[in-house]
């Protein structure tokens, strides 16, 4: 006869199996039970501590907003035709955030989703708006006046006032961003704001000058370094120079000397290396305070610029044979690496993950970074302005509607022979 097994009942009670669990002669099935209890205790905490850290995400608005989210995705209308209608059927600025859309009109800043999704809506009453992004934040300011705004694509982070005018801003590559302003006691002042700073008004870095005017002001993508545009008045002559610095101290750095220019703006190629753009000249500098390079031209021939993450192109007026505008590309040292000959001039240009976009009257047309032909979207002439992103996607803007085109859209189209650009 088979020998009888002896059978314990299982008791009913949750906390009585848990301490026959404790208690049972197998050492594998009470360090088990041990490790089951670790890992509730742990899961519920991290619960508690996410529920703190993002209280917002479960408040009756952001709760109704997910659900939007969710029904716009899901309905007939998501993502039609790449187009996202203006809430107030117009725009002051309009910029691309990550893979949504940040648009200011005269009540407030949307930041938009294809779909019919509305992420975010903040009050604001600026009366000259500008919008700085990059790929999880929106950085708003009233140049010219005292207020700005930081936000992420969600939510809005802080808004300050400043007791001096803004001059210029710009964010930088996380949740750091600068703002030059006309500092009273001083020719102008500026100051790095982090929204993770434990400061009041969130600021982390701050220079002033008595000696020089601020024209414009980059961060690092590390951000551990600025560069600043500058100019003083030299004789009768405005001098211009690149003024470098590091986060970990407030006095200058290195210095380059551009010469009698006017500065427009001066962005980082890499974590070394800087463009300025002028009126009669492009520089490329290196943050030891070296010049590497100088590019000239005539204020008047000078028609636009972009930069990528580490070259930068410009756009001049030509006669040379049926060319009307030359683009040519330049690396991060200021050498021309590739160039293309336009029959008429741009309407709009933009240089994002290693492609050209230029919007002309007869549609955009996109160029690899060789600046050889790629793809093109004709139905675009009518649109305002273009901004491509770092996935290969393109932003027109038109009056009261922006429209998302990549190569494989329905709009879009091969392009091998640039004859066709008028």
């Amino acid at each position: 006869m088979p020998e009888k097994k002896n059978l314990v009942p299982f008791p009913r009670s949750a906390k009585k199996r848990k301490q026959v669990l404790r208690q049972a002669e197998s050492l594998k099935l009470r360090r088990l039970t041990r490790l089951r209890s670790l890992v509730g205790w742990l899961l519920l905490i991290s619960i508690v501590l996410f529920s703190a850290v993002n209280f917002t995400l479960f408040a009756p608005s952001s709760l109704r907003q997910t659900f939007q989210i969710i029904a716009n995705a899901l309905g007939p209308n998501a993502e039609r035709d790449g187009v996202i209608d203006y809430p107030t059927q117009s725009a002051t600025v309009v910029r691309p955030a990550g893979s949504s859309l940040a648009v200011v009109d005269d009540e407030a800043l949307h930041i938009l989703q294809l779909g019919d999704v509305s992420q975010q809506k903040t009050a604001l009453s600026y009366a000259s708006p500008v919008i700085d992004t990059n790929n999880n934040y929106v950085l708003v300011y009233d140049r010219g006046a005292y207020d700005f705004s930081f936000c992420s694509t969600l939510t809005q982070l802080f808004s300050l006032k400043l007791t001096s005018p803004i001059r210029t801003a710009s964010i930088g590559s996380g949740d750091n961003f600068v703002v030059v302003t006309d500092e009273t006691g001083y020719k102008s002042a500026v100051t790095v704001y982090s929204a993770s700073s434990r400061e009041e008004d969130h600021h982390i870095w701050r220079w002033r000058t008595p000696d020089y005017y601020v024209q414009d002001a980059a961060l690092s993508p590390s951000g551990t370094h600025l560069c600043a545009l500058v100019f003083q008045q030299n004789g009768a002559q405005l001098e211009s120079s690149l003024q470098f610095f590091d986060m970990d101290a407030g006095e200058v750095r290195a210095s380059v000397n551009l010469g009698a220019v006017v500065g427009y703006t001066v962005q980082w190629l890499d974590d070394s290396n800087v463009v300025a753009i002028s009126d009669k000249a492009a520089f490329t500098a290196h943050r030891r305070g070296e010049q590497t390079s100088h590019t000239t031209y005539t204020a008047s021939d000078l028609l636009g610029f972009a930069f990528d993450t580490d070259s930068y192109i410009l756009a001049q007026r030509s006669w040379s044979g049926d060319a009307r505008a030359t683009i040519t590309r330049y690396d991060k040292s200021g050498e021309a690496k590739a160039s293309l000959d336009l029959p008429s001039a741009p309407e709009s240009l933009s240089y994002a993950g290693g492609q050209l976009g230029v919007l002309t009257t007869s549609g955009l047309y996109v160029y690899n970074n060789s600046l050889r032909p790629d793809w093109k979207c004709t139905s675009a002439g009518a649109a305002q302005r273009v901004m491509l992103t770092e996935d290969g996607g393109a932003w027109l803007f038109y009056s009261k509607y922006a429209q998302r085109v990549t190569k494989s859209s329905a709009l879009s189209e091969d392009f091998t022979d640039d004859s066709t650009l008028v």
